[in-house]
């Protein structure tokens, strides 16, 4: 029996509760959970109302750490499974005021194009001031401050962090809604798979971590300056040889501080205090840099334009010749908004969240000094009542049960939780019953959600595994099978990654990459959208990858056909 499955996994609520497969790599911390619920109720909440989805609010809970959602439809009871008979839903429609708001709303959405006026503010407003608001925060040294001063900081930066997970969530709908418009009239259109229908979206969000520019100056920096280039090829430890690199005059230097003032404080491969962030992996660190040294950006670009003018022109042949006008519109609404999905993170959540793992753990040193807990990273597994109680009074969980608790989520698996908790689901309210605005945006709404959140069931034959194509391609090389962060320095380039699932915290090491194959994830899962940007094959959602395929062995990954077999 796993550590997992040890556990009671019981319904958090009434109505049927669904696993999330795509945001979280591992159980979260009680520090995460805390803000995650309540900012993504709240800011997801205000985005279905200002496009007026008859989707009330997706219900969030944390079972044992890992994440459940509960769809709530407005007017419908917290423990309904399936939707009322059509003559009494119209009669509540005509009733109640909310749903005859929000009919209202929705009928003007797709006319108004009102994601474009949300894109506009995210520039224009939001984006700069969550990037103002990073540099303030990381001017401070926390280590440096007093006990006092220290926990107004934690407190500074956790607000901060709320901040951005609400706004992340607030601009759901504009960063998704016309992705699933393209979807819906694809799938009706040609029968095509979500992974077919998303692959022209490849280079419109062509920088996923906002740090692209700073790695490539990075690597110009050491490949034009001869000392440089020795230091990263020696065999020096890889914190010696990052604080060497930093002591080179010039380019180099300024550079590599660039890079990890960008990059250095982004969790690796999750979306929690709980997970390392790059300055804390130097061997990562290098490895991206010594991959951006040694390849040339220019034939990606080139894989990548190619890409998507194939799959455009493809998909567009497969859509009857009446509906190919419509089809323009709606494939270059969904490339106009692609970059905000990614940009939620790299410039709302990730930064914000590295910020504030950095507090927690300047925090943790002086505990673990003090002998009060075994290492500092184990603060990160401390509520926040519990931790702000850790570092002014020493009272709280002991050593024991933090170090128990990281113990639980480093070994944890989603495999292991049920994908589904409470009653089997019902049916949803069939689009024809809504006016036809309001059809479409519910439409778009479900293969989204589709899209983002469903598995393809396992259909592994011998050593061959199959998912989702999302990124087509063929390429053979060596799996690496990764279960976590500690294993990050063992990708070497041109391997295959072989994992769970991925967040958009995980790129650091895509460069690195000739294919990525996940157990989880769909057509807009993380994996499956930088497998599209890197122009590298993808196969997403296989279930058993990490089971079936063994670390080291040479595979085949065929990113259209959706398969991956193991060849030797």
């Amino acid at each position: 029996m796993s550590i997992a499955t040890e556990r009671t996994f019981a319904p958090p609520g009434p109505g049927t509760w669904f696993l999330d497969p795509t945001h979280f790599t591992r159980p979260v911390t009680r520090f995460h959970a805390e803000i995650f619920i309540e900012e993504m109720h709240r800011g997801f909440g205000e985005s279905l109302r200002r496009y007026g989805s008859l989707l009330e609010r997706l219900d969030w809970a944390f079972v044992n750490g890992f994440c459940y959602y509960h769809p709530q439809p407005l007017g419908a009871p917290p423990d309904a499974t399936d939707h009322p008979p059509r003559e009494v839903w119209e009669r509540l429609a005509a009733v109640h005021p909310e749903i005859r708001a929000r009919l209202s709303t929705s009928a003007t959405v797709f006319e108004r194009k009102l994601w474009r006026e949300d894109l506009r503010r995210w520039d224009e407003e939001v984006r700069p001031g969550l990037q103002r608001e990073r540099r303030e925060l990381q001017q401070v040294e926390p280590g440096l401050l007093d006990t006092g001063s220290l926990l107004a900081y934690l407190d500074r930066c956790r607000e901060h962090q709320r901040r951005a997970g609400y706004l992340h969530h607030l601009f759901n709908m504009p960063a998704l809604l016309p992705m699933g418009d393209l979807l819906a009239h694809c799938q009706e259109w040609t029968g095509r798979t979500s992974g077919e229908i998303l692959a022209p979206l490849a280079g419109s969000s062509p920088d996923p971590l906002a740090d692209r520019e700073e790695l490539a100056e990075l690597a110009a920096a050491v490949a034009a300056d001869p000392r440089a280039s020795e230091l990263l090829a020696s065999p020096a430890r890889p914190q010696e040889l990052l604080a060497a690199l930093g002591a080179v005059a010039g380019r180099t230097s300024t550079a590599l501080a660039d890079y990890l003032e960008t990059a250095g404080w982004r969790p690796v491969n999750g979306e929690d205090v709980g997970d390392p962030c790059v300055a804390e992996l130097p061997a990562v660190v290098l490895a991206a840099i010594r991959s951006a040294v040694s390849s040339s950006t220019r034939p990606q670009a080139d894989a990548r334009v190619d890409q998507r003018a194939y799959a455009a022109a493809d998909l567009r042949a497969a859509v009857p010749a009446p509906h190919r006008s419509r089809f323009d519109e709606l494939l270059a609404e969904a490339r106009l908004v692609s970059r905000l999905r990614d940009e939620r993170g790299s410039c709302a959540d990730l930064p914000a969240i590295g910020l504030t793992r950095r507090a927690i753990l300047a925090a943790g040193r002086r505990l673990t000094e003090q002998g009060r807990i075994y290492a500092p990273a184990h603060l990160a597994e401390a509520g926040y009542a519990e931790l702000r109680a850790l570092v002014h009074t020493g009272s709280g969980p002991d050593a024991a049960e933090l170090a128990a608790r990281a113990h639980y989520r480093d070994h944890a698996r989603y495999a292991d939780a049920p994908p589904m908790l409470g009653p089997p689901p019902g049916d949803p309210l069939p689009p024809d019953w809504l006016p036809p605005a309001a059809a479409r945006l519910e439409r778009a709404l479900g293969a989204i959600v589709l899209a983002m959140f469903s598995n393809p069931a396992a259909r592994t034959e011998g050593r061959t595994v199959h998912g989702l194509g999302a990124s087509p391609g063929v390429y053979e090389g060596t799996a690496r099978v990764i279960s976590g962060v500690p294993e990050f320095d063992r990708i070497q380039p041109g391997d295959v990654l072989v994992t769970g699932a991925t967040t958009t915290a995980f790129n650091i090491v895509l460069p690195l990459l000739g294919a990525i194959v996940t157990d989880r994830g769909g057509a807009l899962s993380h994996a499956a959208i930088v497998a599209r940007e890197f122009a590298i094959p993808g196969v997403v959602g296989c279930t058993d990858a990490t089971a079936v395929i063994p670390d080291g062995a040479w595979v085949r990954v065929d990113g259209r056909a959706g398969e991956a077999a193991v060849v030797r």
